[in-house]
């Protein structure tokens, strides 16, 4: 089995050597790891958000931007993801699941690391049978500050890597980077709603994901809401799944918000406001894409549910 740390090497050390150019910024923490600024204390870049959603997916996706038409007057960036093996890119290496820190340094890790660390914590990461190893180990964060010395030793254990072979990519939540990556996150958060739903992410032979990028305010809270609704009713999902009709028939609709959601229609601000601004306290079916749909290989048939919901976009996106 190949190596995400390895596979996503490449991308690290393509931001690093033209960070500038990238609008990131380098630190050097006292026990050597590396901590990569993409748009915490600096202003990130278009090109560094795409590396950075790169390196969320172990560089095992096609990523690019596209155009989404909100109405005939406004319309925003898109992102594009296609991929093939969303068990490891997505379920091993994009979700948010692993707990780092405590106090105010505590965060939740995204990246390859995770599948080297496999933290009991990371209940995300038992749903893959996927496991590396390496010598290196790579982390995504989306924080509100630089992290320590003692974050990044808790990485480089868990992993069993030197410190200095860490290395921890973060922005926060109010730039491009962040509002890129999150919009990416369409395949992932389909295959985990599937999942929980009874529906094997083994049987996708190959998908693809594309949801618009939130415009950024330095509002902290308008801008959690923002790119949280990109997903919710922004976002739309193509499955090509070796699986029987019925089983597609049963769980689709189980996908999207529009039929599965508690709060469909509420913007995701308000929800995160009423739950204490604490995610584990939002409702999981909250995390819903907004449209998808399934051609199964098998029978040729193709299958729909949900749609993109304009109206609440504008709402979020325009006020």
């Amino acid at each position: 089995m190949f190596s995400l740390t390895e596979n996503v090497m490449g991308v690290v050390n393509e931001i690093i050597t033209n960070a500038d150019a990238l609008g990131c910024r380098i630190h050097k923490l006292n026990c050597g790891a590396t901590v990569v600024d993409m748009g915490l204390e600096c202003k990130g870049s278009w090109k560094g958000a795409l590396l950075f959603t790169r390196a969320t997916l172990g560089d095992l996706a096609i990523v690019q931007l596209g155009n989404f038409k909100l109405n005939d007057t406004y319309s925003f960036a898109a992102v594009e993801v296609f991929v093939e093996q969303p068990m490891i890119a997505c379920m091993a290496s994009e979700i948010a699941g692993w707990s780092l820190g405590t106090g105010e340094y505590a965060t939740i890790a995204s990246g390859p690391a995770r599948s080297q660390a496999v933290a009991e914590s990371d209940h995300y990461i038992h749903m893959t049978p996927y496991r590396d190893q390496n010598d290196k180990a790579v982390v995504c964060l989306q924080d509100i500050k630089l992290p320590n010395d003692a974050l990044a030793l808790e990485i480089a254990q868990a992993c069993h890597v030197k410190p200095e072979n860490t290395y921890i990519l973060i922005s926060d939540s109010t730039c491009m980077t962040a509002s890129m990556q999150v919009s990416a996150r369409i395949i992932e958060q389909s295959c985990h709603k599937m999942m929980r739903n009874g529906f094997s992410a083994e049987q996708i032979v190959m998908c693809r994901g594309r949801a618009p990028i939130a415009p950024v305010v330095k509002d902290e809270l308008k801008t959690m809401g923002r790119i949280n609704d990109a997903l919710i009713y922004g976002s739309e999902a193509e499955f090509w799944v070796d699986a029987r009709d019925e089983d597609i028939e049963q769980v689709i609709h189980k996908m999207v918000g529009v039929t599965s959601s508690p709060k469909y229609g509420e913007l995701f601000a308000d929800v995160f406001d009423k739950a204490g601004r604490n995610f584990f306290h939002v409702e999981v079916d909250v995390h819903s894409i907004a449209k998808c749909q399934f051609h199964n290989v098998n029978t040729g048939r193709c299958f729909h549910a949900g749609e993109i919901n304009y109206e609440l976009l504008e709402r979020s996106f325009l006020s």
